[in-house]
């Protein structure tokens, strides 16, 4: 039971994502953030708890990567409904599209037997994009010259992280396969 916990919580983050757009969407903007908060911490608790308990399982190593991008698609687009300081159309787009090459590159190469590993790029870009979110819900509630700068910087990093960590995982990819051509031809 002890060793399902961390995938357990990863499920309930998956199952609870949606929530976090419809409170916006129902104009609950404190309900979204709040939850949104809640399952961002989750994550971190769900890989704190696999790595402690010694839990980590093949099962987690897909569905908490999944929950991280379902729970940022649903913050990026409660964004888009809340407020005056909107996400960027285009840091969202970057996110999606990336989001799409990779879990498409993944399922491809998993057939070919590559089991990619979370990169510290991919890892910061998922945490910078939180915190870009939470910045954005921040902005509904309190005007601040600097968080509106912290806001627009924190957009820029995390295109850059977007981008960044997808050449990165491209890059393993292309790699790996290069290499399993190379075993191939032997």
């Amino acid at each position: 039971m002890v060793k399902n916990l961390p995938n357990l919580i990863s499920v309930l983050r998956l199952i609870l994502s949606p929530y976090v757009l419809i409170f916006a969407y129902r104009g609950e903007t404190l309900a979204s953030l709040l939850l949104f908060f809640t399952l961002l911490l989750s994550d971190a608790l769900d890989g704190f708890l696999a790595r402690t308990l010694n839990a980590r399982t093949r099962l987690g190593k897909m569905i908490d990567p999944l929950a991280d991008k379902v729970l940022l698609l649903f913050g990026f687009i409660s964004l888009l409904l809340t407020g005056e300081y909107r996400i960027s159309i285009l840091l969202l787009k970057l996110m999606v599209v990336r989001d799409l090459i990779l879990v498409g590159g993944t399922l491809f190469l998993r057939k070919v037997g590559f089991v990619p590993q979370p990169s510290i790029w991919g890892k910061s870009a998922t945490l910078v994009l939180g915190i870009t979110v939470l910045a954005g819900y921040g902005l509904n509630f309190s005007y601040h010259p600097l968080l509106v700068k912290a806001y627009y910087f924190l957009q820029f990093l995390s295109g850059t992280l977007i981008v960044v960590s997808g050449f990165d995982y491209a890059r393993k990819g292309v790699i790996f396969l290069r290499s399993k051509l190379i075993m191939e031809r032997r």
